[in-house]
């Protein structure tokens, strides 16, 4: 049996209340403040006030903004802002204008190249421990999966005869620079299969100098196929559908993996139509969340001219100081 006391905080309502909030009078949830539900009137006057997500949108509403074409460079610069997961339990458009917006505020201080799976790319990251407080790591892109900011990229190389993978965070803010020293594409979208190859086929020097590319041109693509080891392998590779592993690999395949790969064949899901088209994003759905994105790019690049335009004011000053202090020497 609970015992009770009786706190009389009003005169004429009294209140019986557990004996461990006796000294206390009161439970720490009746000290909580909340803040006001805001009502439909002052929602209303926020989206009408000066201030904006977007200075170019000062007159017009950010959810009747029409949806354009976007275009070839921001598909290429931007290409983890479409959205992946179509499930609609689990997709809040809102969240998803929301990120672009964070992620666009990111890239104000952090440049984050076009780079796909098979690039070679080489990423410098702050780190207190490090001799000059900041660590570089480079190597070959195995993987990028996720959206938005949970994006992250797998980068594999080989040091002291021992492959080394490092997983980042493509919006991580202890990420100082990321640098594509060879652009690529490959012909499967994850290089994980590389784990069962040979070394040769995940060292690159660490002091590989970085080979140009002309961003109009399109990505090249290297169509090389991977022999791997001999088995066993660290997961089945071979119920993937992977073009670029060799095709003797699969002399080593038994018949139990060999019924494996019929039987996935034998899947009556690639038949089903409204599967596939759930899975996939609507053309009207691109064209806004890049109609979004094209926007704030304008911003971004408004920003960057401002920024050197700071830059190099702030550099004639420096010469002019220095041109007086030398004439009052003399």
């Amino acid at each position: 049996m609970l015992v009770t006391r009786m706190i009389r905080k009003l005169p004429e309502i009294p209140i019986f209340m557990p004996c461990r909030f006796a000294r206390r009078r009161l439970p720490p949830e009746y000290n909580k403040q909340y803040l006001e539900k805001i009502n439909t009137e002052a929602l209303d006057k926020y989206r009408k006030s000066d201030f904006v997500p977007y200075p170019a949108l000062k007159s017009e509403k950010l959810w009747e903004i029409q949806p354009m074409e976007p275009k070839e460079e921001t598909k290429r610069l931007y290409q983890e802002l479409i959205p992946h997961n179509i499930d609609p339990r689990y997709r809040d458009r809102l969240r998803e204008r929301l990120e672009r917006r964070e992620m666009m505020l990111r890239r104000r201080n952090l440049d984050i190249p076009e780079f796909y799976v098979g690039s070679v790319v080489a990423v410098k990251t702050a780190d207190k421990f490090a001799p000059n407080q900041s660590h570089r790591f480079m190597g070959i892109c195995i993987e990028r999966f996720n959206e938005g900011l949970w994006t992250r990229f797998t980068l594999r190389n080989v040091v002291e005869k021992t492959a080394v993978e490092i997983q980042y965070e493509l919006y991580n803010p202890t990420i100082q620079s990321i640098e594509v020293l060879l652009l690529e594409k490959r012909l499967d979208h994850n290089l994980l299969y590389l784990r069962d190859a040979p070394l040769e086929e995940s060292r690159f020097p660490f002091d590989m100098s970085r080979i140009p590319y002309d961003p109009s041109d399109p990505v090249p693509i290297n169509d090389k196929k991977v022999k791997l080891l001999p088995p066993p392998w660290k997961f089945k590779w071979y119920l993937h559908g992977y073009r670029g592993i060799h095709d003797t690999m699969y002399d080593y395949l038994t018949p139990q993996q060999l019924s494996e790969i019929q039987s996935k064949i034998n899947l009556v899901d690639r038949y089903d139509l409204m599967k596939m088209y759930r899975s996939r994003l609507c053309l009207e759905e691109k064209q806004i969340a890049f109609g979004d994105v094209q926007i704030q790019h304008q911003d971004l690049i408004r920003h960057h001219e401002r920024r050197r335009q700071e830059l190099i004011g702030k550099h004639k000053e420096i010469k002019s100081s220095d041109k007086s202090t030398t004439y009052g020497c003399r």
